[in-house]
């Protein structure tokens, strides 16, 4: 049995130092054929690309990782030397890359980087409702929705945008509103949503950038149709408590109807439809 021992002893001995003969062999040719077709420009002296392995230690690749990792891609892409010039053979792109590529991932593996490893921080309302806009092309009022997220003025400290389950569950609330506005839900009952006009402003000029140039008074808002339909728009004039007659309506005048900055319709206001709704 010692003798067995002793035999297996040798035989391992044997097998280790044949593996480090060819492993030498293998750099040995890797150099030699780097130093053939790569470093005639990749060198300390010319610098092509930022690029010298003329001194790069192939048997460290610890050393600089950075190098090789930008080597491995040339590799594995076929992309160095450039087409025209002088080539390896292929056996010895696919040996130079797996020698890199395991090499490299052993040095990762034996100083992992996880990154960031604080917690992960929610978005406020105004970057909320920003992804919201860009991704679904909804427009929402986070300020509405959401509760208050700011602390001594800041809303964009990230150690204070913790999520709580109660805020977490305000957040899924509001997503599914999200989510009904984007899709639509062909469940919903028809609706009615009036704007009106304050009794309190005066009406003698443009009121907004998002109305046309020229035009006085009237009023624009922003509205969310739900879901592809018929929609009935009405537009009534109404006079105040007390009955007063409106200054100008005795005269025609034209009124436009726009959606989404576009002109469906001119209505005549005033002169022979005075008192009369429009719609």
């Amino acid at each position: 049995m010692k003798r067995f021992n002793n035999a297996f002893a040798i035989t391992v001995l044997l097998l280790c130092a044949l593996s480090s003969v060819q492993a030498q062999d293998s750099m040995s040719e890797y150099r030699g054929t780097m130093n053939q077709y790569c470093v005639s420009c990749h060198n300390e002296t010319l610098k092509t690309a930022n690029l010298m392995l003329d001194q790069a230690n192939l048997n460290d690749l610890s050393e600089d990782p950075a190098l090789w990792e930008k080597v491995l891609l040339k590799l594995q892409t076929k992309s160095m030397p450039p087409v025209g010039m002088p080539r390896p053979d292929d056996q010895f792109y696919s040996s130079l890359a797996d020698h890199l590529a395991e090499n490299l991932n052993a040095l990762v593996d034996a100083n992992p980087n996880p990154g960031r490893t604080v917690t992960a921080h929610r978005l406020n309302r105004t970057e909320y409702s920003n992804v919201v806009r860009d991704l679904l092309g909804v427009n929402i009022n986070a300020a509405e929705l959401l509760p208050p997220d700011n602390s001594g003025g800041f809303d964009n400290l990230g150690d204070l945008l913790s999520v709580s389950p109660i805020l977490m569950e305000k957040y899924m609330s509001v997503a599914r509103q999200v989510s009904r506005l984007a899709v639509g839900d062909h469940t919903i009952d028809a609706d009615t949503h009036q704007y009106v006009v304050s009794p309190f402003i005066l009406q003698n000029d443009r009121m907004n950038e998002d109305l046309p140039f020229g035009t006085r008074g009237g009023l624009a808002a922003n509205h969310r149709f739900p879901l592809d339909g018929e929609y009935e728009i009405s537009v009534r004039l109404l006079r105040t408590d007390t009955g007063a007659f409106v200054i100008g309506v005795n005269r025609p005048h034209k009124l436009e109807v726009r959606i989404d900055g576009k002109r469906v319709d001119v209505l005549t206001v005033g002169g022979k439809n005075i008192g009369l709704a429009l719609g």
